[in-house]
């Protein structure tokens, strides 16, 4: 496709931004959200390679260092009251509700961005 625009006289960039661009961005875009998802799914690695820097205190403001949401979820399921049950079934549903819309956001951009020829 690069040499097809520029064979009938394309610039370089209107190469790039008119058809090198939009021919890669669903891959782009889908290897990036299943790159999330991974990262996402991927705590227990996390738990046993990070644990050496994490907070464990809520922040209070959204500047404040805070640690990240699978963490969190281990540390809850460890505690032994009965209201961390509740939190931890709630921060389990709110990563399954944002995994489930980063992938409908996935699929919706790559039938947008996809041409077919």
């Amino acid at each position: 496709m690069r040499e097809a625009a520029l064979g009938v006289g394309a610039s370089s960039m209107q190469t790039v931004f008119h058809h090198v661009l939009p021919l890669a961005m669903p891959g782009m875009l889908t290897g990036a959200i299943i790159g999330m998802a991974r990262a996402l799914g991927e705590s227990a690695p996390l738990l046993m390679i990070g644990m050496v820097a994490f907070v464990v205190d809520v922040p209070q403001t959204p500047l404040d260092p805070s640690t990240v949401l699978p963490v969190q979820v281990y540390l809850w399921a460890d505690s032994p009251e009965r209201a961390f049950v509740e939190r931890t079934s709630a921060a389990i549903m709110v990563l399954l509700v944002f995994l489930l819309m980063m992938n409908i956001l996935a699929v919706w951009l790559r039938n947008r961005f996809e041409r077919r020829w």
